[in-house]
């Protein structure tokens, strides 16, 4: 008999219907019968998305530390998670909550809809779980993030200042700057008029209407021209890689392309002193509109001249203000009321004209004049009338150098040591401090926390400029040149500046000079075989990566030495040695390359020895320096030492390598590095990075440590000008209870950062009651072992009130990604945060409160009157800020976003915030 299966395409339509059929019964009698067993594969998959989100979220935090910025499709990917985590919490709540399927008392009978919806939406759940876990696996398998883009704009020190009478000249400028002929152009006019600050407004303007794809800025300056210096400067901005590091036809070859392939660029070159050679920096003379690809060059220079010698066809000048402008900024600058204060406006007025209409000076007279004496005005006025230096304008230098002189000596002599650095140079207070530590100790005793007030004294007087890094300072080219000239003149300071070739210039002024800043311009300088610097303690010698031997009788002419600093200089010679300089203190290398010598180029005496950013021989050896008390190695990677160099150091009191060393056949481990550490037993002060912390048990000087910022697994705080002494960061470390070497620095620390750590803060609370009384920043990251910050009770915090509190200096708080905690501190505690001014809490969903009352008798008000910014998000279980313990698994919470009007039903009115904490942002 013939089926329907029998006939041709009929029969294979009826096989496909018939085992879609079956698979589809079979499906559904799984659905209904294998519930239970297909729920239980939801959760293990859950489980495994939940260890997959957390290794990215890691990931995540560690890209963001670096500054990168996180991927779309992997954000996409951690909120679909996060959408699956809330679907399968709910599903599991319909799970455990679901009805007993009982339709009679006696004969119990299985609901099947309810089987079957139950076990499909678990098969479903599962899919979508399992395709999450392969594509987070991807993620993990590949790049996460990215650098941010450099937004390429400039960093102006202060806000533009559109004046009425340069509108004229900035349209103009702006005309030519979009024009197609124009390829160079340029701006001219004074020392101090504000040709850089127009510059920096045309280049953000330009950028922002995206006249240019990009801006590339060189600072060329009145000193040699250093062409590879330009290269590296233009090269920066326009993200260009050079492959060779010295050859200057390559590099230019290299820009040459960039310049073409990149687009419309403009190209700045600031501060022109001479004719720039474009076909040995750029690679084309950019005459021709041709090779220029719309690209354009725009220069500064105070003379019109040196615009026209650089093809520049109609440079712009920038006049002096007028009389009521330069009135108006005056007024801003010194204070309309001080000035109303003073028997005769008149007088301020004097003062403002000498400032010749220039903003610069206008600014710096202003503020040195703030809050003086009728008296002390009369007396600016005399010395504005007098003064003259080659170069600036006498009215120039004049108003410039009654800023100087109305300084304080300390922040005059920090003035001056600034001016020493290269023109245009980022000057970095870590490297100002030593500087004037070992130059200048008997003015500057206490260095260390002098020079970061000097440069905020300085900075506010408009004597230095704001820059957006808080351990660097730069100073304008006019402030620089009266400062040297100053600092030249003042027998007080004896500074002497030489610049020369290969031969020792001569000069009278040698033999008194007590800090002498050498420019050496070539190989291998000469030094005189008959002359004896008696009174020079300090050296800086610069030799811009020239070879040096230091041919004649240095070590004679230098054999008073205390302080030896040694700034691009290369050494060839194994054999050369600094021992001779017995009677130096300190030694500096900044940028040398000393790989050629062996530990004999160290002297025997020495008490401060700095290695900055040098080429280094592998391994690193240092000699027995029994005297030597400091040892500050900052390098970017670890450095290599020679093992015992270290721990030979007997007498060493501050140890600071940020970035950690290591040795030649044992790069990892850390057993050796402790060894060495560990011999130290006069350290007081240690800036270091541990790869892992697992062999610092039983290290005892971890305890004396007065001073350290320790990075375990991460890069550390190294932060020049914090007032924090005591800093520490652990990643991924996992803590013995019996280690109680991490526990001293972390109760003792003022900053600590915790991130996938099992250090327990709560139980470090309850083994020392007076641990975190210098807590200042506390981070808490990924730490899913903890379930409370600290909980200490009245009575004891009434006992050790005489004595410093837990917690009570702390002034930034941040929780973030924390899975178990359920709240921070007890009420007790949350007493003691009057200083907190941040708290931030994100993505913790068993927290419950912020604040746990256990006692409910007490109805104080906590009072947060320093509070600035509250930050609560993704707390899921959150009930309230501060509850009774027996409340907190009780309550409704709402997860939508609370507004201020819902504030009052969180807060129960038992805390109260400052007016001022207006930056609230809470999503529970």
């Amino acid at each position: 008999m013939v089926g329907l299966s029998d006939i041709p395409v009929l029969g294979n339509f009826v096989d496909r219907i018939s085992d879609a059929t079956v698979e589809a019964l079979f499906r559904g009698l799984r659905y209904l019968f294998c519930y239970k067993e297909l729920v239980n594969v939801l959760n293990s998959e859950i489980d495994k998305v939940n260890i997959q989100q957390g290794r990215v979220s890691r990931k995540s935090d560690e890209e963001r530390s670096d500054g990168k910025v996180i991927e779309d499709h992997v954000l996409r990917w951690q909120t679909e998670v996060k959408e699956m985590q809330d679907s399968a919490r709910e599903f599991s709540k319909k799970y455990q909550s679901r009805a007993s399927w009982t339709c009679f008392k006696c004969l119990p009978i299985p609901k099947p809809v309810s089987r079957f919806r139950l076990g499909r939406e678990a098969v479903l759940k599962a899919k979508k779980a399992t395709e999450l876990i392969i594509s987070g696996r991807d993620l993990l398998a590949n790049e996460i993030a990215h650098l941010p883009p450099t937004d390429n704009l400039p960093k102006a020190d202060a806000a533009f200042q559109d004046f009425r009478s340069r509108k004229g000249v900035y349209h103009k400028l702006w005309e030519m700057l979009v024009a197609e002929d124009s390829l160079i152009l340029g701006i001219y006019g004074m020392p101090g008029v504000g040709k850089t600050r127009m510059m920096e407004q045309i280049w953000q303007e330009a950028m922002e209407k995206k006249i240019f794809q990009k801006v590339a800025r060189a600072n060329v300056g009145n000193e040699k021209l250093d062409v590879l210096k330009l290269q590296n400067q233009i090269a920066g901005h326009l993200n260009c890689h050079f492959k060779s590091q010295d050859n200057m036809e390559s590099r230019a070859a290299q820009l040459k392309n960039c310049l073409i392939n990149g687009g419309k660029i403009l190209l700045i070159f600031d501060d022109v002193w001479s004719e720039i050679p474009l076909d040995y920096i750029i690679g084309t003379s950019f005459g021709e509109s041709s090779t220029s690809k719309g690209s354009k060059i725009l220069l500064t220079s105070r003379r019109q001249d040196l615009c026209l010698r650089n093809k520049c066809t109609h440079p712009v000048q920038i006049t002096t203000l007028r009389d009521e402008e330069a009135w108006d900024l005056f007024q801003d600058s010194v204070g309309t009321s001080h000035i109303d204060s003073l028997p005769d406006e008149t007088l301020a007025k004097e003062v403002c004209a000498r400032c010749a209409g220039l903003p610069l000076l206008i600014c710096a007279v202003g503020k040195a004049l703030q809050f003086m004496s009728y008296h002390v005005w009369k007396d600016a006025l005399q010395k504005l009338e007098k003064g003259k230096i080659d170069g600036i304008d006498s009215q120039v230098y004049a108003c410039v150098k009654l800023s100087i002189d109305r300084l304080q000596d300390d922040a005059k002599l920090c003035l001056f040591l600034c001016s020493l650095f290269p023109e245009d140079a980022d000057i970095d207070i870590r490297k100002l401090i030593q500087f004037a530590i070992g130059s200048q100790s008997q003015l500057i005793p206490d260095g260390q926390s002098t020079i970061p007030a000097m440069v905020d004294v300085l900075t506010k007087a408009s004597l230095l400029l704001e820059c957006r890094q808080n351990h660097i300072t730069k100073l304008h080219d006019i402030i620089r040149d009266v400062a040297r000239s100053a600092a030249f003149k003042d027998p007080t300071y004896a500074i002497l500046h030489v610049r020369c070739g290969s031969q020792f210039p001569d000069n009278a002024g040698y033999r008194t000079t007590k800090l002498l800043w050498l420019d050496v311009e070539r190989d291998d300088i000469r030094f005189p075989e008959d002359l004896v610097c008696t009174n020079l303690k300090s050296l800086w010698l610069h030799c811009n990566n020239h070879v040096q031997r230091f041919s004649g009788d240095f070590f004679g002419m230098f054999v008073n030495l205390e302080f030896l600093m040694l700034q691009n200089v290369h050494f060839l010679s194994e054999q050369f040695s600094l021992q001779p300089l017995d009677k130096l203190k300190m030694l500096i290398f900044d940028s040398c390359d000393i790989r050629e010598t062996n530990n004999s180029l160290f002297p025997k005496y020495l008490k401060t020895l700095c290695i900055w950013a040098c080429d280094l021989p592998s391994p690193l050896d240092l000699p027995n320096l029994k005297n030597l008390r400091e040892l500050d190695v900052q390098q970017k990677l670890p450095v290599i030492m020679v093992p015992g160099a270290i721990s030979s150091l007997s007498s060493l009191e501050e140890f600071h390598i940020p970035n950690g060393f290591s040795f030649l056949d044992d790069a990892n481990d850390i057993t050796l590095i402790m060894d060495e550490i560990s011999k130290l037993t006069r350290l007081t002060s240690l800036k270091i990075f541990f790869s892992n912390f697992e062999a610092c048990q039983g290290i005892s000087i971890f305890f004396t440590l007065l001073k350290y910022d320790i990075s375990v697994n991460c890069e550390g705080y190294h932060e020049a000008l914090s007032d924090m002494t005591k800093m520490i960061k652990l990643h991924d470390v996992k803590v013995k209870t019996s280690d109680k070497a991490i526990q001293s620095l972390v109760e003792r620390a003022e900053k600590v950062e915790v991130v996938s750590t099992d250090v327990d803060l709560g139980s470090i609370c309850n083994s020392n009651k007076k641990a975190f009384a210098d807590l200042r920043d506390l981070e808490i990251r990924l730490c899913h072992n903890v379930e409370y910050i600290a909980r200490i009770s009245q009575d004891e915090i009434q006992q050790n009130r005489q004595l410093r509190t837990s917690f009570s200096k702390l002034t930034n708080l941040t929780i973030r990604s924390c899975l178990t905690m359920k709240y921070l501190f007890c009420k007790s505690v949350a007493k003691c945060l009057g200083q907190l001014q941040i708290l931030e809490v994100d993505e913790c969903p068993a927290m419950e409160v912020i604040i746990m009352n256990e006692d409910p008798s007490d109805g104080e008000i906590i009072d947060f009157h320093k509070l600035k910014t509250l930050d609560l998000r993704k707390l899921w279980s959150l009930k309230s800020f501060c509850r009774g313990k027996k409340e907190m698994h009780s309550g409704s919470t709402d997860n939508s976003v609370t507004s201020s009007a819902q504030f009052q039903p969180l807060f129960d009115g038992m805390v109260s915030f400052t007016p001022n904490c207006l930056l609230c942002s809470i999503y529970i």
